[in-house]
């Protein structure tokens, strides 16, 4: 009897200690997601896809006649290796400045004690330009 609940035991450790470590996408987007709330980036402070993905809002982006228009929010997520992530975070307003297209993004290297931001191409504000 004591052998056998010595095995469980260990067995349980085992299992335990390998879920324990195991860092998955989920946990990266919500790790990503958590940080873009500490970062002194207005931009940033929108509701993104919780997982990979897109979701489309209506927002209004000004001008005289109160234009609107369907704002493209994306998460992606990409393995970079085993408990290493790179989130992007995508903003297409489907709007042209300019002939300029007006999409955004970040790009964050993730890991289970880390979240680095590690380029971006911000592009919101041409949105002003809308009078």
């Amino acid at each position: 009897m004591k052998i056998a609940l010595y095995i469980i035991t260990v067995i349980s450790l085992f299992v335990s200690a390998a879920c324990s470590n195991l860092f998955s996408e989920s946990d990266a987007v919500k790790y990503t997601l958590a940080k873009i709330h500490e970062l002194d980036d207005p931009h940033l402070n929108i509701d993104f896809p919780k997982r990979n993905g897109t979701r489309t809002v209506k927002v209004t982006i000004g001008g005289m006649y109160g234009n609107t228009t369907s704002l493209k929010l994306t998460t992606s997520v990409k393995l970079i290796d085993k408990e290493t992530y790179e989130v992007t975070l995508i903003k297409d307003w489907n709007y042209k400045v300019n002939d300029i297209r007006v999409i955004s993004f970040w790009v964050f290297k993730v890991t289970q004690s880390n979240v680095t931001l590690l380029r971006k191409d911000d592009k919101d504000d041409l949105l002003a330009a809308i009078g």
